[in-house]
C-alpha cells in the first residue's frame, strides 16, 4: 500500500511499465487488494454513489416540500380570507350586541353566557307566566265566577261584594247555620223526650181515670164528691174495724187467753152492785188501758207504715242483711286502709328522710351555683310537690314571698343554667368519691348573655381546680369573655389554625 500511495503521489498511472505497474493496474480495475480489502478509490466511489443517491432523494424531498409549500400557501390564503370574513362577522356581531370592537373573546364569551342565561331565565319566566300565573289567573277567575254564581243563587245581599269578603261572610253564615242546625236537632231531641214523657203521663192519667171509674162503680157514687165521701166512710169503717180488732186482741190478752164468748158466760152471774163499785175502779184502769192502747195503736200504726214503706215483704230483712254485710265490708276495708295508709306514711317519711340526707347537700350546692350563674335572679333550688304528690324542682327568687318558678316557667337560657348547675354539682359530688375525669363542654353558653356567660366561665374555672375542663365553641366572642373571666389561667387552642 505504501508503494501504491507513493506511486500515485509520483504520478505513476495504472498503466506504468513493469510488472508492478501491470499488477497495480489489475488491482485498481478490480477495486480490491489481493487480500480482498476494498481500495481507497473504491471507497471514494461508493461514497460518491451514496452522496448521489442522497442528493437525488433530497431533490425529491425538496420538490415535494415545494409542492407542500404551495398547498399550504393556498390553505393560508383561504384561512386568511375566512379570517377576514369571520372578523367582519365578529365585528358585526359585536356591533349588534353593542359591545366594543376590541373586547377580548373571553369577555365576549362571558357576556354571551350571561345573555344565554338571561334568555333561559326569560324562557322560564315566560313558561311560569303561561303555566302558573295564567293558570292562577284562570283559577281566580273561575273562583270569582263560582262565588258570583253562588251569591246569585244563595245570597243576593252579597252582590257586588269582593269574592274574598263574600267567601268569608258565607263561611261565617255557614258556621252560624251549622250551629243553629245542631241547636235545632238538640231541641228536637228534647221535644221528642218531652212528648214521650207527656205520652207516658197521659197513659198514667188514663189508667188513673179507669181506676177512679172502677172505684165509683164499686162504691155506687155518681160524682167525685160522692166518691170522696164514700172513701172517707170506708176509711172510718176501716179504722173502727181496726179498733174493734185491737179491742178483741186486748180482751184476749187480758182475759187469760179465753175467747170472748167464754168471757160473756162468766160475766152472766156477776153481781151488778159489786160490779158498779168495781166499775169505778176499773174506770181508772180503763183510762190507763185506753192510754196504753192508744200508744200501742200509734206504735203499731207507725210500725205498719214503716213496714209498708219497705215493701211489705222480706225487703226489710234483706236490706238489714245487706246493711250488716256493708258494715262488715266497711270494717274490713277500713282496717286495710289504715294499714295501707300507715305503710304509705312510713314509706313517705323514709323517702323524705333519704331526700333530706342525700339530696339536700346536692341541691344546696346546685342552688348556690344557680344563683351565681343567674346573677342573683334566683337564690335557691327546692323540691316541691304537685297535687299528685309528684316531686319537681322549682327556683326561688330573692323575695321569699314570690311564687316558686317551675322549670317549665323558666326561659330557655335560665333552664340551661339550671341544668348546668345541677351537672356541675353532680360532678363535684362524683369527684369526692372517685378519680377525676375530664369535663367536656360543647357550646354550653349558646343561650347565655354575656354576663351569665362570664359567670359560667368563672364556675368552670373553679371546677378546673379539681379536674380538667375542655370547652369547645365556634363563637369567637366567648373566647374574649373567657379571657376576661379567667385571665392567664385560660389556654386557647384554635383548631382551624392547628
Amino acid at each position: 500500500e505504501a508503494g501504491i500511495a507513493k506511486a500515485l503521489r509520483g504520478g505513476v498511472g495504472v498503466e506504468g511499465g513493469g510488472a508492478q505497474g501491470v499488477l497495480l493496474g489489475r488491482w485498481l480495475r478490480r477495486g480490491v487488494y489481493p487480500d480482498g480489502r476494498a481500495t481507497h478509490a473504491d471507497r471514494i466511489r461508493q461514497e460518491h454513489r451514496r452522496r448521489a443517491e442522497d442528493k437525488a432523494r433530497l431533490h425529491e424531498d425538496w420538490q415535494e416540500a415545494e409542492a407542500d409549500v404551495g398547498r399550504r400557501g393556498r390553505a393560508l390564503a383561504r384561512a386568511r380570507e375566512a379570517q377576514s370574513q369571520w372578523q367582519g362577522q365578529w365585528s358585526a356581531a359585536l356591533s349588534a350586541l353593542e359591545l366594543a370592537a376590541d373586547l377580548p373573546p373571553e369577555a365576549v364569551a362571558a357576556r354571551i353566557d350571561v345573555i344565554d342565561r338571561m334568555r333561559e331565565r326569560a324562557v322560564r319566566i315566560g313558561e311560569l307566566r303561561h303555566q302558573r300565573i295564567e293558570k292562577i289567573d284562570r283559577d281566580v277567575a273561575d273562583f270569582e265566577s263560582a262565588v258570583a254564581e253562588f251569591v246569585r243563587e244563595r245570597a243576593d245581599d252579597l252582590s257586588g261584594v269582593p269574592a274574598e269578603e263574600a267567601v268569608l261572610e258565607i263561611e261565617r253564615r255557614l258556621g252560624e247555620a251549622e250551629r243553629v242546625r245542631d241547636l235545632v236537632a238538640r231541641k228536637r231531641k228534647e221535644a221528642d223526650a218531652i212528648e214521650e214523657k207527656i205520652a207516658g203521663m197521659e197513659e198514667d192519667r188514663r189508667q188513673a181515670r179507669e181506676s177512679v171509674m172502677h172505684l165509683m162503680e164499686a162504691a155506687g157514687a155518681g160524682t167525685m164528691d160522692a166518691l170522696e165521701r164514700a172513701i172517707e166512710r170506708s176509711d172510718t169503717c176501716r179504722a173502727l174495724r181496726k179498733v174493734l180488732a185491737d179491742t178483741l186482741d186486748l180482751l184476749e190478752q187480758e182475759g187469760d187467753g179465753l175467747p170472748v164468748d167464754r168471757l160473756v158466760e162468766e160475766c152472766a152471774g156477776v153481781d151488778v152492785d159489786r160490779l158498779a163499785a168495781q166499775e169505778e175502779t176499773n174506770a181508772a184502769e180503763l183510762d190507763d188501758l185506753r192510754g196504753r192502747s192508744a200508744a200501742a195503736a200509734e206504735a203499731r200504726s207507725q210500725a205498719r207504715e214503716a213496714f209498708e214503706a219497705t215493701g211489705g215483704d222480706d225487703a226489710a230483712a234483706q236490706a238489714e242483711a245487706a246493711r250488716q254485710e256493708a258494715l262488715a265490708e266497711m270494717r274490713r276495708i277500713a282496717g286495710r286502709y289504715v294499714r295501707v295508709r300507715t305503710s304509705a306514711m312510713l314509706l313517705q317519711w323514709a323517702i323524705d328522710r333519704y331526700r333530706q340526707e342525700k339530696q339536700a347537700p346536692l341541691l344546696r350546692r346546685a342552688g348556690g351555683l344557680f344563683e351565681r350563674l343567674t346573677g342573683g335572679a334566683f337564690t335557691t333550688l327546692e323540691v316541691d310537690y304537685d297535687d299528685r304528690d309528684r316531686a319537681h324542682l322549682v327556683g326561688r327568687r330573692p323575695d321569699r314571698q314570690a311564687v316558686a318558678v317551675p322549670v317549665s316557667g323558666m326561659s330557655t337560657g335560665t333552664a340551661d343554667q339550671l341544668f348546668l348547675a345541677l351537672r356541675i354539682a353532680s360532678v363535684e359530688d362524683y369527684l369526692d368519691r372517685a378519680d377525676a375525669l375530664p369535663f367536656v363542654a360543647d357550646d354550653l353558653f349558646v343561650n347565655f348573655d354575656d354576663d351569665r356567660a362570664g359567670a359560667g366561665f368563672e364556675v368552670l374555672g373553679a371546677l378546673a381546680g379539681r379536674t380538667q375542663v375542655l370547652f369547645f365553641t365556634h363563637h369567637r366572642h366567648l373566647v374574649d369573655i373567657a379571657r376576661r373571666a379567667l385571665g392567664g389561667s385560660l389556654s386557647v387552642v384554635d383548631l382551624r389554625a392547628a
